[in-house]
């Protein structure tokens, strides 16, 4: 029953962060930069009050992916509530995974998201997904190179291969904490809102970015 419940999540999450990507104008969303903006829902949750969804990840050269992840965004491709443009298969550690841009399928998917808005913890995941979106698109830089340059990415305390750790064992979000200073840095009076926290963290990245080449 918990694996069910926790598969219905990951499944509500996905289709979630699907319609932040079609609001945002990112659709169809390539594998990179899904994945890519998955990893910073998770980092940034603590910022809009909510928890980690998965709290670690596997550091690879080529930026993030979570395998359960988009082993569950394929299963809502076959379940015919996510669109799959640009078809093609790569091959991973000896496996073959789907690969292309994802889109949700307009009239099943809007019935779930439907329902979802009925409950207050999923309007607001909605919200914070949206917020995050709108973020990455007003950057010039794809967020797939920007999230190379987050802070709990970049860590060099963690190299390619290993397990980066940041709120399943270990209290180490180092985005949440960036996202979070800028309250104190910020001229006195001024309170920033979370949306505030989001953009200014994204242009973070960019910076950090420019800054590297």
């Amino acid at each position: 029953m918990r694996s069910d419940c926790r598969m219905h999540a990951n499944s509500l999450r996905l289709i979630l962060l699907l319609d932040a990507c079609e609001a945002a104008d990112l659709t169809p969303v390539p594998v990179a930069r899904f994945h890519a903006l998955a990893f910073l829902a998770n980092v940034l949750a603590p910022v809009w009050s909510e928890n980690s969804f998965d709290g670690k990840i596997l550091k690879r050269r080529a930026g993030p992916f979570y395998p359960e992840l988009q082993r569950e965004l394929d299963r809502l491709v076959g379940l015919g509530l996510v669109t799959v443009h640009d078809v093609g298969h790569v091959k991973e550690r000896g496996r073959w995974r789907l690969d292309g841009s994802f889109v949700l399928e307009d009239g099943r998917a809007r019935g779930v998201i439907s329902l979802a808005d009925s409950f207050e913890t999923e309007r607001a995941t909605k919200e914070f997904f949206r917020r995050l979106t709108f973020a990455s698109a007003r950057l010039k830089t794809p967020i797939e190179q920007l999230v190379l340059e987050d802070v709990t990415w970049a860590d060099k305390r963690t190299g390619t291969g290993d397990v980066i750790d940041f709120s399943e064992w270990q209290a180490a979000n180092y985005s949440a904490s960036a996202a979070q200073y800028f309250d104190r840095v910020s001229p006195r009076g001024l309170r920033l809102s979370r949306g505030d926290r989001l953009q200014l963290y994204m242009h973070l990245l960019e910076r950090r970015a420019d800054d590297s080449h």
